[in-house]
């Protein structure tokens, strides 16, 4: 049986904690161990006593965290000051987005630790769709607070914008529904999507074009082009599985966007899908090219901490059981076959 380990989350304003009291709770009544770094909950809003009380043990330093704990439940990948922390009796558990970091490869390889993503594990529906039990709930804050962000920067900066102004939603996954819904809500009119699955964005424009004038376009280049000439606020949504995310907004492609437009470049985790896309933070989001703003902030869901919290906490606790118990067999979609271990 692992020992279950929380530490405090040191990625830049980072305010997610990994598991709640409540689901802290479980575990520790199935018998598992389970140490907290003080101050882990804070910035979500849980004391320390909260996890003591449902039978956490606490300690001081993110140190101690390795030392004691074999089973690593985290947020955001490990940070380079933890890498000499970790060794190949750990297994850890959190967002990695491999494809856009190779540091973050090599060290994990080197540390001979098994890591399994968050964002990878996938259960395959019976009608064949895809699903992303962790993954989708953080997408789904993503995408609703990509567009607020994006609508109060075009409210501050262009204060006499008209809701008439044209969104462009690249990828009508989590994200991007979520983010065309507050769209609707906050009474924007024309909602360009775009993505490869035409009869998805039938279907979407079929169920909400009584709400907005919905338009719908396959993804392609021409398509592309055609959009970006025109549109305000984008919203960059594409997500391939694992991998890095393609540039499908070239130099040429912004260099035609209208000036004071903002792209909200939320597949940065994966690279990002502009040619000037590099990671920001939250005290700095906004890239300036050009004429043009693009928001580049990889840990959006922590704008909305507490309730980010929840839903990942909630997602995961049965997996944190399992693999505890070494109980994988329990969920195919962590069994080897199911899921790329990076076990290196």
């Amino acid at each position: 049986m692992l020992s279950v380990g929380i530490p405090k989350e040191i990625k830049v304003c980072e305010n997610r904690v990994s598991l709640i009291p409540e689901d802290i709770k479980k575990i520790v009544d199935s018998g598992i161990l389970v140490y907290f770094q003080k101050g882990t909950g804070v910035n979500s809003g849980y004391n320390d006593y909260e996890y003591i009380e449902v039978g956490a043990i606490m300690v001081d330093t993110i140190e101690d965290i390795y030392k004691f704990s074999k089973l690593i439940v985290k947020v955001k990948e490990p940070q380079e000051s933890e890498y000499k922390l970790i060794n190949n009796t750990h297994t850890i558990f959190t967002f990695f987005h491999f494809a856009s970091d190779q540091l973050l490869v090599d060290n994990m390889k080197s540390s001979g630790a098994s890591c399994y993503p968050y964002e990878i594990i996938k259960i395959k529906k019976e009608g064949g769709e895809i699903y992303y039990p962790i993954l989708s709930n953080m997408s789904v804050i993503a995408g609703e607070q990509s567009f607020n962000v994006a609508d109060l920067f075009i409210k501050s900066n262009y204060p006499n914008h008209s809701l008439d102004i044209d969104i462009t939603i690249i990828g009508a996954g989590n994200v991007g529904i979520s983010a065309m819904k507050i769209a609707i809500s906050l009474g924007y009119k024309n909602i360009n999507l775009i993505d490869n699955n035409y009869q998805k964005l039938l279907n979407i424009k079929l169920e909400y074009d009584n709400l907005a004038n919905i338009s719908i376009y396959n993804m392609d280049s021409d398509n592309l082009k055609f959009l970006m000439k025109k549109s305000i606020i984008t919203i960059g949504s594409i997500y391939n599985t694992g991998m890095k995310a393609d540039r499908l907004l070239t130099n040429e492609i912004l260099d035609s966007m209208p000036d004071g437009a903002i792209i909200m470049d939320v597949a940065i985790d994966q690279g990002g899908i502009t040619e000037q896309s590099k990671i920001t933070s939250i005290d700095e989001p906004i890239i300036k090219y050009k004429g043009i703003n693009i928001y580049c902030v990889p840990n959006i869901p922590s704008t909305a901490p507490r309730k980010a919290s929840i839903l990942l906490s909630n997602s995961i606790v049965d997996y944190v059981k399992a693999l505890s118990t070494n109980n994988q067999h329990l969920y195919p979609e962590l069994l080897k076959e199911n899921i790329h271990l990076w076990t290196f």
